[in-house]
């Protein structure tokens, strides 16, 4: 390996390669391209960074698109409890309210009957 790499450095020395083989670029047009190239890398990493902006923004729309569903869920489940509970309140009033034979009314006529009937034969008793 060491003679290889010695045979290396001297035919690299013996037969230099000419710098300007083929186009030659001055330095001005050296700097351009540099400076270009540095534009294109910031650019790059502004694209970089707007997609992992936009990468998070769509991870946040998904999660908040999961939110709404379970909210829509949960609300759809509180509808279908409150006409359970609507449904059982409308049973209560049904079992609650009186029937014809707890009228007020009733009783209080029969109680006026029954008092005048008294009263009435008391009268006769006595009379």
């Amino acid at each position: 390996m060491k003679k290889f790499i010695i045979i290396l450095l001297i035919f690299s020395f013996l037969f230099p390669q000419n710098p300007c083989n083929g186009t030659c670029y001055s330095d001005e047009e050296v700097l351009n391209i540099d400076n270009h190239i540095q534009e294109l890398e910031k650019k790059s990493n502004i694209d970089a960074k707007m997609i992992e902006n936009l990468n998070s923004q769509i991870y946040m729309y998904i999660q908040q698109e999961k939110n709404d569903s379970l909210r829509i869920s949960l609300y759809e489940e509180k509808l279908i409890l409150l006409d359970n509970r609507l449904n059982l309140y409308k049973d209560l009033v049904k079992e609650v309210k009186p029937k014809w034979y707890e009228n007020k009314w009733i009783w209080f006529g029969f109680g006026v009957i029954a008092t005048t009937g008294s009263v009435k034969l008391a009268g006769e008793i006595i009379q």
